[in-house]
């Protein structure tokens, strides 16, 4: 538009003023006229073919980005591969001749499931406990029974069966004092890759 208005406003006249000064006369010679007309079809021209901004050519330009391949996964398999660690509680505790656990004690459970499916090469042996009051055969059974109530919940939760080994130890290895018969009511899980179990 600029360099339309400067060719049409000043050119122009500044081309017929010279023809006009040049042969004296008021009127323009046929030549003025020509030079004229050959300036303004140079306007045209021009306008037909205005210069390609700037902004124009970045909205023309096509650009092609690579995307990595990590980036493509949805955040839910990055999710997924997020490491998962082994549970700090191993040790649960019974009530007296009793066999089942408490709400938070199952939930706390599922984590112990989520280890197992992680590491399908790593085996969870139970192992079950009483106090020594009573008979020792019933002993022997309560705290098998136990044992196996933790693993039906480790196996409700997806835990593979083949990778849960269940053992009931009665009274036969108590802890430190033989009469804390709360905390010799207990059940201790064992991975493969342990060896003390821990609270």
């Amino acid at each position: 538009m600029n360099l339309y208005y400067n060719l049409t406003c000043v050119v122009l006249p500044a081309a017929l003023i010279a023809a006009c000064s040049a042969s004296g006369s008021k009127k323009p010679s046929a030549t003025a006229v020509a030079s004229a007309s050959a300036v303004k079809e140079s306007i045209t021209h021009t306008e037909k073919h205005p210069v390609e901004t700037l902004a124009e050519k970045l909205n023309s330009t096509t650009v092609n980005i690579e995307i990595p391949e990590a980036d493509k996964f949805p955040l839910t398999q990055v999710a997924q591969t997020k490491e998962i660690t082994k549970p700090v509680k191993r040790v649960y505790q019974f009530g007296f001749n009793k066999h089942e656990i408490g709400n938070i004690d199952q939930q706390s459970l599922q984590a112990h499931a989520d280890y197992l499916i992680a590491h399908p090469d790593t085996k969870l042996l139970i192992n079950g406990h009483s106090d020594t009051q009573g008979n020792s055969d019933y002993n022997l059974f309560l705290s098998e029974e136990r044992a196996k109530q933790i693993a039906r919940f480790l196996i409700e939760y997806g835990a593979p069966e083949e990778q849960i080994e269940v053992a009931g130890l009665g009274d036969s290895q108590p802890l430190n004092d033989i009469n804390n018969f709360k905390e010799n009511r207990r059940v201790e899980l064992q991975y493969s890759d342990s060896r003390v179990a821990t609270k």
